[in-house]
């Protein structure tokens, strides 16, 4: 009940066009109810009496319904249709916005594939029930309620006969019911996994063929197809014996009503036009109680699929700007960090195992500063707090002397560019790649971002220029290339912090060389932290920051840290004795 007036609320900004439906219902449904009638009437007053005025006459009124009804029919079915789709737009639109909204610690546990799942198929199940749905069971039970005191009025002993097996069929949708909820919830949850799989697939796909996995691919996918399609032949077999019972009883009632009505006409209880009006009129009691069984499908559809829509958005925005937020215009770039602390998961923390403990460090304006560590050091950790894609556990995280926490959060992000090992490109043109974050730059200020980041003359050589369209992901470009192309993404923001988190592990060191001189003058006045692997990624920083499990375990110039002998000479020495075989 609480699902269904919750869907509700979204269809109240339709309430017109429901209203209209309903009307429109009522119209049809009473024209349906006395079209049978009218043909009695034809029988008896007409054809019985050889009348063939009140035939032509009540004739045309019967074409005249059946005419109105089809008009109504048009409306009706635009205005259920409308108010579907208002539903599926704001709905989607909520969910799309407020997945935008949700921190990166949410995705660190969705899965991409069930996300599509409920954004899609979820949502059109939902469509499907506000839309048709649940009109067409109030359109059935009016129909049901209208035919079954029409037919009493005009003879009221053959009516209750005929409906003696109404209750074995609501017996039959009960037990349906019950059962059918419970099968599309699987439903639900084996299409989402499919959708997960499929999905992890087509964007690891050069993994796939890298490794030549895909017999193992294959299976997998065969695994989760079998179990979806297990799930919906549960749910086929549920529909297999309801409906074929329900057509048996609905037939039966049909039979009955000419029995008991050919019984009651040779009695003369019955006029010959009452009977071939309730032949009619049985199927107005038929038609519902089937349609039933299918309402109640779409019914249990919705209601399994929309919970789990209302899951993600009912999931807490827990990073968000604050109602007195401090605005970043004019924002110089000196980072603090004061004894802070990161538990990455609630794992972690039942572990007492912080990804980051008691770090603190200071970086005045204008500092490079570099950044190393082993894998599972914190490094990366470091500067999602630092741009508050997480928050810290403990300590604070400070810029101009203001925790970021109180700073307008798009405003903190557009202040510090980032290029991430991960690069990410869009399925758009590389001027628009670029220009993602600064839509509004001029040409002159993107090619000026790409001479910096040493891609303009790539770029320029290919057939349509910055025009060019990339495919999904970058594709079409190599590794360096796509990291040079999202160094010019962050460069063109022109951020008073900058972060290159592994930028130049993709390209060679000629080019690296090349791009870091360009950085040279790009980093002048500008707080930047460079996260590298390679020495010589850092080798004209002002100070470097070593990691050790979530500790700073060194810090010093790079002269200062190679006269140790600590993480930073080992790696210096093992990287010198690789150059030198």
């Amino acid at each position: 009940m609480k699902t269904l007036l919750r869907l509700m609320i979204y269809v109240r900004p339709s309430a017109k066009w429901v209203f209209t439906a309903v009307i429109i219902m009522i119209f049809a449904t009473i024209f349906d109810l006395v079209a049978p009638w009218v043909l009695a009437k034809i029988f008896d007053e007409g054809i019985g009496k050889s009348n063939m005025s009140v035939v032509i006459g009540l004739t045309l009124a019967l074409a005249g319904i059946q005419a109105l009804k089809s008009l109504g029919m048009f409306i009706q079915g635009y205005s259920q249709e409308l108010v579907g789709q208002n539903v599926v737009f704001k709905l989607r639109k909520e969910l799309y916005e407020h997945l935008q909204r949700l921190s990166f610690s949410y995705y660190d546990r969705a899965q991409t594939g069930q996300l599509m799942s409920r954004m899609t198929g979820d949502i059109d199940a939902v469509k499907n029930f506000v839309g048709f749905g649940a009109m067409n069971l109030f359109t059935g039970m009016l129909t049901f309620i209208g035919t079954t005191i029409f037919m009493m009025t005009m003879q009221w002993k053959v009516t209750l006969i005929s409906l003696i097996t109404i209750p074995f069929i609501l017996l039959v949708l009960f037990r349906f019911n019950h059962k059918v909820g419970p099968a599309w919830s699987n439903i639900r949850e084996q299409m989402g996994r499919l959708t997960t799989t499929l999905q992890e697939n087509i964007s690891g796909i050069r993994v796939v063929k890298s490794f030549a996995t895909e017999n193992v691919e294959q299976r997998k996918f065969a695994e989760r197809n079998e179990q979806n399609f297990d799930t919906n032949m549960d749910r086929a077999r549920l529909e297999a014996k309801a409906f074929p019972l329900m057509g048996f009883y609905g037939g039966l009632t049909f039979v009955l009503m000419i029995w008991i009505g050919a019984i009651f006409v040779a009695r003369e209880e019955m006029s010959i036009g009452t009977f071939m009006a309730f032949q009619w009129y049985t199927w107005g009691i038929i038609w519902p109680l089937n349609m039933l069984g299918w309402q109640i499908n779409i019914f249990q559809q919705a209601i399994k699929a929309a919970p789990r829509v209302f899951e993600v958005l009912d999931t807490p925005v827990d990073i968000q700007t604050p109602e007195q937020a401090i605005n970043t215009d004019g924002m110089h770039g000196n980072v603090v960090f004061d004894r802070v602390t990161f538990f990455f998961s609630d794992q972690d923390l039942a572990k007492d195992k912080p990804i980051l403990d008691e770090v603190s460090f200071q970086v005045k304006q204008g500092e490079v500063i570099g950044v190393l560590g082993a894998t599972g050091s914190g490094k990366s950790s470091l500067i999602g707090l630092l741009s508050r894609y997480y928050d810290v556990s403990g300590g604070s995280v400070l810029i101009d002397g203001v925790d970021v926490r109180e700073y307008e959060l798009d405003g903190l992000r557009r202040s510090i560019g980032i290029v991430p090992q991960e690069t990410f490109l869009f399925s758009a043109s590389i001027r628009d790649n670029i220009a993602y974050g600064h839509p509004d730059a001029t040409q002159e200020q993107i090619e000026e971002a790409a001479r910096k980041s040493q891609i303009h003359s790539f770029i320029e050589s290919m057939p349509n220029g910055y025009d060019t369209r990339i495919g999904e992901r970058g594709v079409g470009l190599s590794g360096g290339q796509r990291q040079r192309v999202a160094l010019a993404r962050a460069i063109l923001m022109d951020p008073p912090i900058l972060v290159l988190d592994e930028a130049t592990a993709s390209v060679d060191t000629a080019t690296e060389s090349a791009i870091h001189e360009a950085l040279l003058e790009v980093m002048k006045g500008r707080t930047t932290f460079i996260i590298a692997q390679r020495l010589s990624s850092i080798q004209h920083a002002d100070r470097i920051i070593v990691l050790e499990n979530g500790h700073v375990a060194e810090e010093g110039t790079h002269k200062e840290l190679n006269e140790g002998s600590g993480f930073f000479r080992q790696l210096f020495d093992r990287q010198k004795q690789i150059a030198h075989q």
